[in-house]
């Protein structure tokens, strides 16, 4: 059918956007910060403002690509459904997504637009709100924000079921969720821990499992049967 055709050149495309989105808020986003105007380990906010530069909020600007690739994929995914149990879940995951929009959304906002609206203004303000410093209440809004994001893949894990690779999807999915919402656990025992040496591993498999996983979906609905259907 045609709507379905539709439904999975959407997901495709939301795949797409989520790995874009990935690679430039991380590395790339990271690198030209790095190269152009690096910011030191968190000492202070006194040394955070000295060594400030507006370029510092790329990775937050490029960061708003996955909130789009991320809605997009789950408002598209959810279609899958074929059962009223599946459908339940489906349910679950877009209010979880709605979550993860709002704590992330509004995580991005504060460090691409309100830290340089109040760079000078309230030092003490920028000192809790910028994620350089590891205890910062915005590391609270990201960790939980993708520990809302992990359940949501988690629940519409299920939809992924027939050959070898959806349900290696499907255990990704699974296991991101885990990855996930233990790193938001981690974060309320322990604040400091997302900049630790553990933190930071987690960082690159969240971010490994994703690209994977959205690399395998791109390739499973890009099947010429799916245009069939």
């Amino acid at each position: 059918m045609k709507k379905t055709s539709q439904i999975k050149s959407l997901i495709r495309i939301s795949a797409v956007i989520i790995i874009i989105g990935i690679l430039f808020s991380g590395p790339v986003g990271v690198l030209i910060t790095s190269i152009s105007h690096p910011q030191p380990a968190w000492q202070n906010v006194e040394v955070f403002i000295r060594n400030y530069h507006p370029v510092q909020t790329l990775p937050f600007v490029f960061g708003f690509l996955m909130l789009l690739g991320f809605v997009l994929f789950f408002s598209a995914v959810i279609r899958l459904a074929d059962t009223e149990t599946k459908k339940i879940y489906s349910n679950m995951a877009v209010v979880f997504v709605a979550a993860y929009v709002v704590f992330i959304g509004m995580n991005y906002i504060i460090q691409a637009a309100y830290i340089p609206a109040i760079i000078n203004e309230n030092m003490e303000l920028v000192g809790l709100l910028t994620m350089v410093n590891p205890s910062s209440f915005s590391w609270i809004l990201e960790m939980f924000g993708y520990g809302f994001l992990g359940a949501s893949g988690w629940l519409v894990a299920p939809l992924f079921v027939g050959n070898k690779r959806m349900n290696s999807i499907r255990y990704l999915l699974i296991l991101n969720g885990i990855v996930s919402v233990v790193g938001a656990i981690n974060t309320a025992v322990d604040i400091e821990w997302v900049l630790s040496t553990s933190g930071l591993i987690s960082y690159v498999t969240w971010n490994l499992l994703i690209i994977i996983t959205m690399l395998l979906i791109f390739l499973e609905f890009k099947t010429k049967r799916y245009d069939r259907n």
